[in-house]
């Protein structure tokens, strides 16, 4: 099944060449393709080019829906039967989200990931819990927490049924891990958010996450900077840390082979992201014992972490950040 994966990752990474305007859009077409082939789909060239048609004439040139966050936009409305309906919703969500926080291309993301879980929450509710949760965020870590964590902040608080509760193992995880070695910052307390799906004590998930870390670094292939949240994905799917890393650098081995997937074209990073993201996702559709809910919850939280962290890598690298202005 991995191989399967794998080729679909590379096709999806071909034929998003053929979606309009993406020139010089490299991090962002592999994010998409990514995206597509966790949800074990193929892309749909003409779906995509007609979503992009449907964005376009519903939001004006200095939208947030628009830069970046356009082809990211049009890929996951493309797997939608009615795609215009569907959009129309989202807007209707970002509006509301504006009124809570403040302007960002990562609102954008934040009212998608609320739409395709609104069976969890609805709409108002899962709003005024991501701001509460937000909230708690940025009580916590007041210098770290930004417009880029509100997407953390949705996915906690539709699966957490409790957030005092889950915010104080959060804080947890965050002191243990960086008592043991782990530097404080962004990518920390990403790892520490991730945590939080996982079952066992704070100190339980803690040491998982060391141990898969030391198993990585053992065949030289570290998940470090903003490709650290990773490890929290990866302790989700498996016990037999050693396996799970082999699988990886298999996985990063092969990709880096085919064009478009090497260091200097995409990043060591970046394609070790994917790499863990492949593999993991492979784990989850093979691991029986993983239910459905528990299951989606990870796909989720993979996808989007690699899709937030690939539009702030790329806005910064162009120079290009999101408007401010509104749709």
């Amino acid at each position: 099944m991995l191989n399967r994966k794998l080729d679909l990752m590379i096709l999806n990474s071909e034929k998003i060449e053929n979606v309009d305007g993406t020139f010089a859009m490299g991090m962002f077409k592999k994010s998409n393709a990514l995206t597509l082939t966790m949800k074990n789909a193929e892309i749909n060239v003409s779906n995509v080019n007609n979503a992009r048609n449907i964005i376009k004439d519903k939001t004006s040139l200095i939208s947030n829906f628009r830069s970046y966050n356009l082809l990211t936009t049009a890929v996951n409305l493309s797997l939608f039967d009615n795609p215009n309906e569907a959009f129309d919703e989202i807007l209707d969500i970002y509006n509301k989200l504006k009124k809570q926080f403040f302007q960002s291309a990562y609102l954008v993301l934040v009212a998608h990931y609320l739409y395709t879980n609104k069976h969890k929450l609805p709409i108002d509710e899962s709003i005024i819990k991501t701001k509460e949760a937000y909230d708690r965020m940025k009580t916590n870590h007041y210098f770290l927490t930004s417009s880029d964590d509100v997407m953390a902040s949705a996915m906690i608080a539709t699966n957490s049924n409790n957030l005092e509760k889950t915010f104080e193992e959060i804080e947890e995880c965050y002191k243990i891990l960086n008592n043991n070695g782990y530097f404080k910052g962004n990518n920390l307390q990403a790892l520490s958010n991730i945590l939080c799906f996982a079952e066992g004590t704070p100190k339980e998930k803690c040491n998982k996450v060391i141990l898969f870390d030391k198993e990585l670094r053992n065949i030289n292939m570290p998940l470090k900077g903003y490709a650290l949240p990773i490890l929290g994905i990866a302790i989700l799917v498996t016990d037999d840390y050693k396996e799970l890393a082999l699988a990886i650098k298999e996985t990063d081995d092969e990709l880096k082979k085919h064009k478009g997937f090497g260091s200097m074209s995409l990043g060591y990073a970046t394609r070790c992201m994917i790499s863990a993201s492949i593999t993991c996702s492979t784990y989850l559709e093979n691991t029986s014992e993983v239910n459905n809910t528990f299951t989606e919850t990870t796909k989720n939280a993979v996808i989007n972490i690699i899709i937030a962290m690939q539009i702030a890598a790329s806005a910064a690298a162009a120079g290009a950040a999101a408007g401010a202005s509104s749709s």
